[in-house]
């Protein structure tokens, strides 16, 4: 099997700029909660797992004593870089980390976030390993991306529209797909919720970087969209050739049993 990070590691570094200017990645419903979740407690070593601008590491960096932001993009690492400085935030450290194999001793840290990532992980049940792993006993994981339909519709419609979008785009689990995961990597949720994420057909695939032509391709295909996914997703046609929709985000919050 092909080692996927090359690709991976190509895609944000080219569209680094776009996600540092994304409303929905700086301020979107699911940083707010994880922002509000992470008040609920003081950390001592935190990590944002796939940080991209930083934003999540921003978030919750006033709970902890370090979060050290992480990322496999040197582009990205140098958006969240800037961030910081701008934010005149003194604890926020970064290094270079792939999920999956995370630099960090067994259970040395307090706080592990992600947020809008895992749907481009090739093994998210490894990454959440991993991240039982480095957590202490009691540590807490917050957890925050795009999810999909329990319906097999909508659920097709959803993976081959991100798929075609933006090629490193892996999987989209659904909340019950999230919840055997975490739970089988060891972790016990205390908290979970799904919140919307209001985009915008045109900016989503500018930001992805998606040829013209498949662009195009994809736009026909919206406007005859399967009526699952148009109520699941909420699609709307909207002037210039555009359209509005709604991804929804599951959040939750585990800790480490054991």
């Amino acid at each position: 099997m092909t080692d996927p990070l090359p690709d991976v590691r190509q895609q944000f570094n080219r569209q680094a700029h776009e996600y540092a200017s994304s409303v929905p990645h700086s301020s979107g419903e699911s940083l707010q909660v994880i922002t509000r979740l992470a008040s609920e407690g003081r950390f001592g070593i935190g990590i944002d797992i796939a940080t991209g601008p930083g934003f999540t590491a921003f978030g919750v960096a006033p709970f902890c004593r370090v979060v050290i932001a992480t990322d496999i993009a040197p582009a990205m690492l140098a958006a969240a870089r800037r961030g910081t400085s701008e934010r005149g935030l003194s604890n926020v450290q970064f290094t270079f980390a792939d999920a999956e194999a995370l630099p960090f001793a067994s259970g040395s840290l307090d706080l592990v976030t992600c947020r809008a990532a895992p749907h481009h992980f090739s093994d998210v049940p490894l990454t959440l390993r991993e991240v039982a792993r480095v957590l202490k006993r009691g540590g807490t994981y917050l957890l925050a991306d795009t999810t999909t339909s329990e319906g097999p519709v909508a659920r097709a419609w959803h993976q081959d529209m991100e798929r075609r979008r933006d090629p490193t785009h892996t999987l989209n689990l659904p909340p019950s797909e999230w919840r055997s995961a975490i739970e089988g990597a060891g972790m016990e949720l205390d908290f979970e919720t799904t919140v919307r994420v209001n985009m915008a057909f045109n900016s989503w695939t500018r930001r992805s970087g998606t040829p013209d032509a498949e662009r195009e391709h994809m736009r026909a295909e919206w406007r005859s969209a399967p009526r699952e996914a148009v109520a699941e997703f909420q699609v709307q046609p909207v002037s210039g050739g555009d359209f509005t929709f709604s991804w929804p985000a599951y959040v939750c919050r585990a800790r480490k049993s054991a």
